[in-house]
């Protein structure tokens, strides 16, 4: 019997070496009552040869019974725990386009756009358009009334009348005094000739001894005479050249500060007509011009114009994806309810930090596809297109991607499924890119997980 007692606590000490406490007390509870039960066999005296060995044979089929119940328990308690899944959604590893994108905001803008500002301080006076209105370039859109100008160009205009009647005084007073003074000395050429003739007469005649020497001394101070009036005369005809000419220049220098005065003023009167600069549509109108006589200060903002054909969107994209963009590269722009392509047309070339602090971005210049009018200042979002690769192990987006560091799935071998280690890429739209873990026609669960997520294999039914 002790040899029996030997081999219990053989046994048990084989299976209870890697078994909790729990079910170790549960063991040896079991063996302390096998072995009493023993011990109380032994004490009791056997009767015959034949009953001791048939209380052998129930005695060792006993322990054979309790041994293998023993070992049953423990195998079924040293089994892994199981869980079943009847119901899962499941997909297949695809190789496929992945289209790499990245979401960005901006504003819609408008760089044929124009602030038209008032000029000069009026009054309003007419409008003649309204907001909406398309114009042309040089279209009025109002005018203003500034009456200082009106008086300023009704006192110039009459200055400039006058000086040029001044001018044209100036010019026949010259004209005559030069006439008569040419008149004069033409005169004086014909008598210088004749006092010439009779000094010459008088001198032969004096010669000959048939006149006095007194006549011929007379017409030469006549001679004389004339040729200094000649002279004082061509003098005042040059004086008179001259003076008339410098007159002239002073009068038309004045006519010439008048008329550039008189323009600035008609230039001024010209400037308080409001006219488009562009053609476009009339964006915005300064409400104090449809009140009559309302003061415009200098500088005041009257009117925005747009060419609304010429529309951009603006977007702000970080700098580090700058590598991946290209001019004519494409985007999906969302504007309120209104979803539309556009392609880039610029990549700014200075990055500057988000308001965060933390990001570098650069601008980029979309150009929608689209008949819609856009509202300038409207908010854009867009997903841009940064790369196209092919040949990419996908999945579909679904609940069994937990987070975005998630490392397993659940493969389907059979009617299992075995958690499996993947390495997961970018998520875009519906697609999961993996890169490590899995290969093309690889099946998993895309359900969720959470009610085995700590199994490392599950059954499916």
């Amino acid at each position: 019997m002790t040899h029996i007692l030997h081999i219990l606590h053989f046994f048990y000490t084989a299976l209870t070496k890697e078994i909790p406490r729990k079910n170790r007390v549960f063991t040896e509870e079991i063996f302390m009552s096998v072995e009493k039960k023993i011990i109380q066999m032994d004490d009791v005296t056997p009767k015959s040869s034949k009953e001791k060995k048939k209380r052998k044979v129930l005695t060792g089929l006993s322990i054979l019974v309790l041994i293998l119940g023993i070992c049953g328990f423990f195998w079924f308690s040293a089994q892994p725990e199981t869980f079943t899944v009847k119901d899962y959604e499941s997909a297949q590893v695809r190789s496929g386009q992945f289209i790499s994108t990245t979401e960005a905001s901006g504003t819609v803008i408008l760089p044929t756009q124009v602030e038209i500002v008032s000029p000069v301080e009026g009054y309003a006076e007419e409008l003649y358009v309204d907001e909406g209105d398309v114009v042309t370039p040089q279209d009025v859109l109002a005018v203003l009334n500034v009456p200082d100008l009106d008086d300023d160009f009704n006192e110039l205009s009459l200055s400039l009348v006058q000086a040029r009647i001044e001018l044209e005084s100036l010019e026949n007073s010259s004209v005559y005094t030069i006439q008569a003074l040419e008149r004069t000395i033409s005169r004086l050429d014909a008598d210088i000739l004749e006092a010439e003739a009779d000094v010459q007469t008088y001198k032969e005649l004096a010669s000959l001894k048939s006149s006095r020497q007194s006549d011929y001394e007379d017409a030469l101070d006549v001679l004389e005479d004339l040729i200094e009036q000649r002279e004082d005369s061509q003098a005042t005809l040059d004086e008179a050249i001259s003076s008339g000419l410098i007159d002239k220049r002073k009068q038309q220098a004045a006519i010439n500060q008048l008329e550039v005065e008189l323009a600035i003023v008609l230039q001024d009167i010209e400037e308080t007509k409001i006219k488009s600069p562009i053609a476009g549509e009339v964006l915005s109108i300064n409400e104090t011009l449809a009140i009559k006589s309302s003061l415009i200060e200098q500088s005041d903002s009257l009117f925005i114009v747009a060419d609304r054909s010429d529309v951009y969107i603006d977007f702000d994209v970080y700098e580090q994806y700058a590598g991946l963009l290209d001019e004519g590269g494409e985007m999906t722009v969302t504007i309120g309810t209104n979803t539309m392509k556009a392609s880039i047309i610029k990549i700014g070339k200075i990055a500057t930090m988000d308001t965060d602090g933390l990001s570098a971005m650069i601008s980029v210049r979309a150009k929608p596809e689209t008949e819609l009018t856009l509202t300038p200042g409207a908010s854009a979002v867009a997903s841009i297109t940064l790369e196209v690769q092919d040949n990419v192990l996908l999945l579909p987006r679904g609940a069994w991607l937990t987070t975005g560091n998630q490392k397993y799935v659940y493969l389907i071998q059979g009617n299992k499924a075995v958690k499996t280690k993947v390495t997961l890429g970018e998520i875009q739209g519906n697609d999961v890119e993996i890169l490590q873990g899995l290969s093309a026609g690889d099946e998993i669960i895309t359900g969720s997980y959470q009610s085995y997520i700590d199994m490392d294999e599950i059954t499916l039914k």
